[in-house]
């Protein structure tokens, strides 16, 4: 390419959403040493290319007779491997790199303006900004990491950082959950300053189901101006949010194919055959690391457990920092590195992190766990991590099968038009209420926590997910990304775990060469291992449930409290711990401190909480209140019926006073015991024949002592606080 004297300036093609500007140059074909002027990118999506060094080749792709764009694609020339030898700057749109390792987000970082880049994970964001440290500064880097706490890693407050004149380019690598707080910090007046990049933005459709907060960036990155936002990633599928589909697309080209070699194992025990072939790659290759990736914390302690003493001393398990205190092979990547010569690494690790050094790796995918299963992309981008000029060591695919049903083409359409009605009835509610304030259908309120989770809904075979959830301007809207979730995993369960031969296939027509093998298992992992596993988890479940607890009471009021608890629950819990702090946050206003913390230990499941719950609601209302009157009025002390009776008597409470349909005996009495302790089954005579009956002890089944720290008022309708 000659000089940028030589170039002869085309037209702006703008058509759209999309602008590119394209021209005319002189280019020697080497083959034959011919001189050719050829048209080539100058400027893409308002990002500028750097014409004067690289040829770049485009193809628009286009529909409606040339009306409107589909795509803008691209062929990355052969000698150019990351988007930074390409563009000065990234271009705004939807990207798709296709490939790991591009550098889309090293662009970003080092592009001449204000940024914000947008990572799934704490580990990615971390990684990014630690290794901008400027250099002969005491903590002071270049990119302000914003997120949860790391120990030993000290970046200045967000106002600080901006306040310094010193680093003229302002870059911001927020994890998702942080992004509102540095927004608001910001000041929407000031996102025309800034480009916000989201990143890997696959992760958030698979991981959205059990991290909710992640789909609250949509809301903030369509209020950014087109032309100053960004989705990237390596493996975008389909939308369900048909904002996101009308952003322009820019496909990223390669022209040489990412052939890998895969051995493939078909078994019928995932975790078995996994801990037999760590063995086996340990003993024949003392002196080479081992990288196993299966999105299951427990199934990976699990297998290390299963291992001899001396394997399992150089195993770490790479997950969540939530679960830091859960297992005690945590760990993080150091400098690049995997920590231990056995280390294990779930979904938090399978995007963004580069690993330096030569590894054999190992993914699991076990068709009884939905949330391990891949797609072929992903598994791709896994392999992706591997960051060293040689590649891979070697490459191993452990899978189980399970027949399903093949899915409707119209399944996103089905779960969008089910969630979008329950959409629509969220945000009519209220309105209808004040409507129409006599309709014996509007008399309650709607509680939205309570709302939003029993929309979740299990379709062909997926996990359950929540298909609603209030969005940053607080109106109920479809949960896209989990929508998402739904058809991926159904679409994968039902096309490429459905039979053995389906992943082979798939693999083999992406160019891969498969080494296939079949194993039906005649052991497992011993069931005490199992056991045992569990038990760990248990104790330091409750070792951190502890530690949550002492902070929790440090606090002096309600209000600081749910502050705290809210904040541990996004940084530092697991699962069952930010269930017990969800649960704590909601009774904390009725029941004292410690005799709270009592209970809530006794009854951790769901099943006896919300029976608890409900207990807890009922021992707070006014003494007046007509459902505390009517229950001790129906159900004295020391009286005894029969099953008929006592049903006969609470369907007066549950189908006319709390207007639900009427129960049957068997459904009936467990939902007396969240009011009322009843005697063992007993008998008493009725027309002088043995029937059997039940005696009322007490109105007080959960033991709360005292009396509650607020009431409820007895003009309070509870059709919609109990838990039926």
């Amino acid at each position: 390419m000659e000089n940028e004297e030589s170039i002869t300036i085309g037209s702006i093609v703008s058509v759209g959403k999309y602008e590119i500007l394209y021209a005319t140059a002189p280019y020697i074909d080497e083959s034959n040493g011919e001189i050719e002027n050829v048209q080539t990118v100058q400027y893409l999506n308002n990002a500028h290319v750097k014409y004067n060094e690289v040829h770049l080749h485009y193809k628009i792709d286009w529909q409606e007779n040339g009306k409107s764009i589909n795509a803008i694609n691209f062929s990355m020339p052969i000698d150019k491997k990351h988007l930074q030898d390409i563009f000065v700057t990234t271009p705004y749109g939807l990207i798709k790199k296709n490939r790991t390792g591009i550098g889309a987000t090293t662009l970003e970082l080092n592009s001449p303006r204000n940024s914000i880049v947008v990572v799934p994970t704490r580990a990615l964001a971390y990684g990014k900004a630690a290794s901008s440290k400027i250099e002969g500064e005491s903590d002071k880097y270049s990119v302000l990491y914003v997120g949860g706490d790391i120990t030993g890693f000290i970046v200045p407050e967000i106002s600080d950082y901006l306040m310094d004149s010193s680093i003229h380019y302002k870059k911001f690598i927020v994890v998702a959950d942080s992004l509102p707080r540095l927004l608001h910090i910001i000041g929407k007046e000031h996102y025309k300053d800034y480009f916000l990049m989201i990143d890997e933005i696959d992760s958030y459709q698979y991981d959205c189901s059990y991290r909710p907060n992640m789909e609250n960036v949509m809301d903030y990155y369509f209020q950014f101006p087109i032309s100053h936002r960004c989705l990237v990633s390596a493996t975008i599928g389909e939308f369900s949010n048909k904002d996101i589909t009308e952003e322009p697309v820019i496909n990223v080209k390669f022209d040489n194919t990412q052939s890998r070699n895969i051995n493939l194992i078909h078994t019928d025990k995932v975790e078995f055959r996994l801990k037999k072939l760590i063995e086996e790659i340990a003993t024949a290759n003392p002196d080479e690391k081992i990288l196993v990736a299966y999105n299951s914390v427990k199934g990976c302690a699990t297998i290390i457990n299963s291992l001899d003493e001396s394997l399992k001393s150089e195993c770490a398990i790479l997950c969540s920092s939530k679960n830091e205190e859960i297992t005690e092979y945590y760990s993080d990547i150091v400098e690049d590195r995997l920590p231990k010569r056995i280390t294990f690494m779930t979904c938090t690790y399978f995007v963004g992190i580069d690993i330096t050094e030569r590894f054999h790796l190992i993914t699991a995918i076990n068709v009884s766990k939905p949330y391990t299963i891949l797609s072929t992309d992903k598994l791709q981008q896994i392999a992706g991590r591997c960051r060293h000029p040689e590649g891979l060591l070697s490459e191993a695919i452990i899978y189980t099968t399970k027949n399903n049903n093949e899915i409707p083409t119209d399944l996103q359409e089905q779960v969008l038009k089910d969630a979008e009605a329950l959409a629509t009835f969220g945000n009519l509610y209220s309105k209808l209420k004040n409507k129409f304030p006599k309709s014996y259908y509007f008399t309650d309120g709607l509680i939205e926590k309570d709302f939003i989770e029993t929309t979740a809904k299990r379709y062909f075979g997926s996990s359950p997910v929540r298909l609603i959830r209030k969005n940053s301007d607080g109106i109920f809207v479809p949960s896209y990304f989990n929508i998402d979730f739904v058809r991926i995993q159904a679409d994968l369960l039902s096309r490429l775990y459905s039979t053995p031969n389906n992943l082979i296939n798939a693999l083999k027509s992406e160019g891969h060469t498969v080494e296939v093998n079949n194993y039906i298992e005649n052991e497992d992992i011993p069931f005490d291992i199992r056991m045992q596993t569990d038990e760990d988890f248990q104790e330091a479940a409750m070792l951190q449930r502890e530690d949550l607890i002492a902070r929790l009471k440090e606090e002096k009021t309600i209000e600081a409290r749910e502050r705290l608890a809210r904040n541990l629950m996004t940084q530092r819990c697991s699962r069952q711990n930010s269930l017990f702090l969800e649960h704590f946050i909601e009774l904390q206003k009725y029941v004292p401190f410690d005799l709270l913390i009592e209970k809530l230990g006794e009854y951790d499941n769901n099943v006896d909480y919300n029976s608890f719950y409900n207990y807890v609601i009922f021992w707070a209302l006014e003494d007046i209140h007509p459902l505390k009157v009517t229950i001790q009025k129906l159900f004295p002390i020391k009286g005894l019926f029969t099953g008929p009776q006592l049903t006969e008597k609470f369907n007066i409470i549950y189908n006319g006073f709390l207007r639900n349909p009427s129960l049957t005996s068997k459904q009936a009495i467990p939902l007396i015991k969240n009011f009322c302790t009843l005697s063992e089954r007993t008998s008493m005579r009725i027309n002088g024949k043995p029937v059997g009956a039940y005696r009322i002890l007490n109105l007080n089944p959960f033991g709360l002592e005292g009396e509650p720290l607020s009431r409820i008022p007895a003009t309070t309708s509870v059709n919609r606080l109990l838990r039926f």
